[in-house]
């Protein structure tokens, strides 16, 4: 289903389908013209979003990068809860990996704030460790080596 702009249409949408937009158009089909249908004008240009990864204008080049580096991707929310205007969602993100040569499966937690059927509020924690550690980027067991007192020395 192409989703199709219009404050009118996501104040029809439940905050699921809303959720599920998000997953589905912007990371699993990279469809970055969402953004601008899914995000409230509200959440400023240069407010940091995704955990600090990026502002908003900024979120283009990170779905562009995570991405690449993840390779074809499919999500999968796994638990989903609303309050009142919040979402929280528990998802999975699986991936071929860079040239289809490392699989990738992250889970991750994702807070949604809405107002007016559009998202006005994102809160994010990616497990960023685990994702560069199947892409390679980072040793296996980075964390238990840090909590020995191991130290990572970048070439």
């Amino acid at each position: 289903m192409k989703f199709q702009r219009g404050i009118d249409q996501t104040m029809t949408m439940t905050k699921r389908e809303v959720v599920e937009h998000w997953f589905s158009e912007i990371w699993d089909a990279g469809n970055i013209s969402a953004l601008d249908e899914l995000l409230a004008p509200s959440l400023g240009e240069d407010g940091q979003i995704y955990g600090g990864l990026a502002l908003r204008k900024e979120l283009p080049l990170l779905v562009d990068v995570l991405r690449g580096l993840v390779g074809p991707m499919k999500t999968e929310i796994l638990v989903y809860l609303e309050d009142g205007e919040w979402v929280s969602v528990y998802y999975r993100t699986n991936g071929a990996g860079e040239e289809g040569h490392k699989p990738v499966k992250v889970e991750s937690l994702l807070m949604f704030r809405f107002d007016q059927g559009l998202i006005v509020d994102l809160i994010s924690r990616i497990d960023s460790l685990a994702l560069f550690e199947q892409l390679g980027q980072m040793p296996p067991d980075t964390l238990l080596g840090c909590f020995s007192g191991q130290s990572l020395i970048w070439k």
